[in-house]
């Protein structure tokens, strides 16, 4: 009974994470970049992956479509990201320039107070999907390990 209460209080105080991927890249690769970082955050206690993704990502692109251009601002993804009762949005932003570099930004943005609680930015040789992979997972895993810089 105490391990199952001990469980209980831990998935309880997890918290409710959603992600959003944007940039010059295919919605496929995009796909991808989700995915990855949804993989990363499977394997934290700390963060619950939030299960309705694909709703989330679905009102995003709905607010995007009322946009002329550009990425969707940071106030619309906070404002989708409460609507549907998560805590905090990982957005990764993502560029394959045309020197075929990489060019991966995230952040993690706390929806209560609207604070960018962390920041990670990586670039490496464009090779094929699986860097996006790889950064996305490495970038994942940066945000949300409390030891990491």
């Amino acid at each position: 009974m105490v391990t199952s209460t001990m469980f209980a209080s831990e998935a309880m105080a997890a918290k409710k994470v959603a992600v959003y991927a944007e940039g010059e890249i295919s919605k496929s690769t995009k796909s991808i970049v989700c995915s990855s970082v949804l993989a990363r955050l499977s394997g934290n206690k700390d963060y619950k992956a939030f299960e309705r993704n694909s709703s989330f990502v679905n009102a995003l692109d709905k607010e995007q479509d009322y946009q002329t251009s550009g990425d969707l601002p940071e106030k619309e993804i906070r404002s989708v990201g409460q609507r549907l009762g998560v805590d905090y949005v990982i957005v990764v932003h993502t560029v394959i320039s045309a020197d075929d570099q990489c060019h991966m930004f995230a952040k993690l943005i706390d929806l209560v107070s609207g604070e960018i609680l962390k920041t990670v930015n990586l670039k490496r040789e464009y090779t094929g999907s699986e860097i996006i992979s790889t950064m996305a997972n490495n970038l994942a895993y940066r945000l949300l390990n409390n030891k990491s810089k």
